[in-house]
C-alpha cells in the first residue's frame, strides 16, 4: 500500500525525475528552468511537500506554498495515471489541507485547468469553491479557494 512521506533533501533528484515523467501524462510540459523552477529547490519554495511512495518509488506529490500570513496555495499535486481513482489524490490533498490548518492559515487557494475534470471533482468534494483569479498563471483557467 502506498505511503505518504514528507519531503527530505535526499528525495530532490527523484522528485524531479517523477515530474519529468508525470507531466506528459497530463498533457503538460515540465519546464524546470522556467515555470516549474520552484521544484528545483523544494525546501526553499514550499512550506510543506509530500511524496506518495510505492515501494520507495515516488508515484505522487503535493505541496503547500505560503502566499501570505493567512493564505496558502495547494501546489504540485501530481499522480501517475495508473494510480488514479484509488483515493491517493484525496489522501495527498487532505495531507496538505490538514497541514495548512495546523499551521493556522485561514484560506487555501489553488489554480488548475478545466480539462482536469477528476481533479476538479476532488477539490469540490474537499470543500474548494470557485474564486477570482489570484495570480498571473496564463495556463490556468480555474481558480478555487477553501476557508480553513
Amino acid at each position: 500500500m502506498p505511503v505518504i512521506k514528507p519531503f527530505s533533501p535526499h528525495m530532490q533528484g527523484a522528485v524531479v525525475r517523477f515530474l519529468r515523467e508525470v507531466f506528459p501524462e497530463s498533457g503538460k510540459v515540465f519546464e524546470p528552468e522556467g515555470r516549474h523552477a520552484a521544484f528545483g529547490d523544494i525546501e526553499r519554495n514550499f512550506i510543506g511537500f509530500w511524496c506518495l511512495l510505492d515501494n520507495d518509488e515516488i508515484i505522487g506529490t503535493v505541496a503547500v506554498k505560503r502566499l501570505s500570513d493567512d493564505v496558502c496555495e495547494l501546489k504540485g499535486m501530481y499522480i501517475y495515471k495508473k494510480y488514479h481513482g484509488q483515493g491517493f489524490g484525496r489522501r495527498l490533498a487532505e495531507t496538505a489541507v490538514n497541514f495548512a490548518r495546523e499551521r493556522g492559515f485561514g484560506k487555501m487557494v489553488l489554480d488548475t485547468v478545466s480539462t482536469y475534470e477528476n481533479a476538479l471533482r476532488l477539490y469540490e468534494k474537499l470543500g474548494f469553491v470557485p474564486t477570482e483569479r489570484y495570480n498571473d498563471n496564463q495556463k490556468a483557467d480555474v481558480f478555487m479557494s477553501m476557508e480553513l
